[in-house]
């Protein structure tokens, strides 16, 4: 085997190597990104579950308007991400029924966190009526 051989062999298997550990990257990132936002997930459902069982009354938050017993912004730490969430509450109005101006509640709750640099958020909102 002469030294043009070896060279020519060692480059083809040095391709082939980055190229599997380019798509093992890239694989990797991918998991985490969608752990990540499944994470972010079910901590926006958990909230959302929580507003709904709440009393109408205390569908708010603390020092906003409408006034309640959630919390406005919060952090929580879920597989070592830490996530922001925020939840805000406001009135909303049916103009279809003719009465009043603040028939329902309407919840927002957003996540949003930081992954090697990249932010991200996810947001879902549900209704409360009284």
């Amino acid at each position: 085997m002469t030294l043009i051989e070896v060279v020519v062999a060692v480059s083809l298997m040095l391709i082939i190597f980055l190229g599997f550990f380019g798509a093992y990257a890239a694989s990797a990132t991918l998991v985490q990104s969608i752990a990540s936002r499944t994470n972010a997930s079910a901590l926006i459902a958990s909230t959302i579950e929580d507003v709904r069982g709440l009393p109408y009354a205390s569908v708010g938050t603390v020092s906003g308007t409408p006034s309640g017993v959630l919390v406005s912004t919060e952090s929580r730490l879920v597989n070592n991400i830490p996530y922001t969430l925020r939840t805000v509450v406001t009135y909303k109005d049916d103009e279809a029924n003719g009465v009043g101006e603040n028939d329902y509640k309407v919840v927002k709750v957003e996540a949003s966190w930081n992954i090697r640099g990249f932010s991200h958020s996810m947001s879902a909102v549900t209704y409360v009526a009284p």
